[in-house]
């Protein structure tokens, strides 16, 4: 049947869409010599991207995934867009169901996968949050050879996490938290009204910068970056420093202020994006 296109339309003709752009994802990984960092979790995925560009931009290139775009369409489009110049591309890989995150991590071969959190989102679907944890482990089967994981080891399920990273044939784990046996550890945060302090050991080396997206989650989703930004080899400071002027988004804890006549100053935390228990008690 006749193609209804405009004349002289440049056209690249498939017989499955989604497949053909993946075969334009895989040939974008494979002109690039770059680094790829991909990330999942349950809540803190997109800030946690955003951070990775920031932080990661401070030392070279960035490509990364636009807006939420981390599903069956949005990861392969975003791999498919990646420059051959590009230093570094940071993608979100979200997912639903058990089995979805495989393809789109084997996909883009990540030589850093960082899991953010295991909450409570899709519970509805996985049937506990031990299912959510080895859905989400399921971004450890497309690691590079050689490759690093970043893992929350304050999360109940670490041992999980840790166990699932191993039977991948993983070597190396970089975590994060404020337990005492944190790689990237969390000391003490003070929170501004546009932003916070943080104070933190890094393998040990006692390390201070600035966020300017306020909320602790944040922060700790900031050592969850340093983390990432040292298994390639990125000094924490230039990492920190890429974050420093990164605000909250819309939706993700930005604040705003207004006044009303005879009212007291109203402060607004707009965390609308999402809903499930663990990001609304992050707010």
């Amino acid at each position: 049947a006749p193609l209804n296109a405009p004349e002289g339309a440049p056209l690249l003709v498939v017989g499955d869409t989604l497949e053909g752009l993946r075969d334009l994802a895989r040939a974008a990984r494979l002109r690039n010599f770059g680094k790829r960092i991909a990330v999942t979790g349950s809540v803190g995925k997109t800030s946690t991207k955003e951070m990775l560009r920031a932080a990661f931009g401070a030392a070279g290139r960035v490509h990364a995934s636009d807006k939420s775009f981390n599903n069956h369409w949005g990861v392969p489009l975003t791999l498919a867009r990646m420059p051959m110049s590009a230093d570094f591309g940071v993608f979100e890989i979200g997912m639903n169901h058990a089995g979805e995150i495989t393809p789109l991590t084997r996909l883009v071969r990540p030589h850093v996968a960082v899991i953010t959190t295991i909450g409570e989102a899709h519970i509805e679907n996985l049937g506990s949050r031990e299912n959510i944890a080895r859905a989400k482990a399921e971004i450890f089967l497309g690691l590079e050879k050689e490759g690093a994981v970043i893992l929350p080891v304050d999360n109940d399920l670490f041992s999980l996490l840790r166990d699932l990273a191993h039977a991948a044939g993983v070597q190396r784990i970089i975590t994060f938290g404020e337990s005492r046996t944190a790689d990237i550890r969390l000391d003490g945060y003070r929170m501004r009204e546009n932003g916070g302090d943080v104070s933190a050991s890094v393998f040990g080396a006692p390390f201070e910068f600035s966020l300017s997206a306020p909320g602790r989650h944040q922060a700790m989703n900031s050592l969850a970056v340093i983390g990432a930004a040292r298994a390639l080899g990125v000094p924490a400071a230039k990492a920190a420093a890429g974050l420093k002027g990164l605000a909250a988004a819309a939706g993700r804890g930005r604040q705003s202020r207004f006044t009303r006549k005879s009212a007291a100053e109203v402060l607004i935390v707009d965390e609308s994006y999402n809903a499930n228990p663990t990001s609304m008690a992050a707010a």
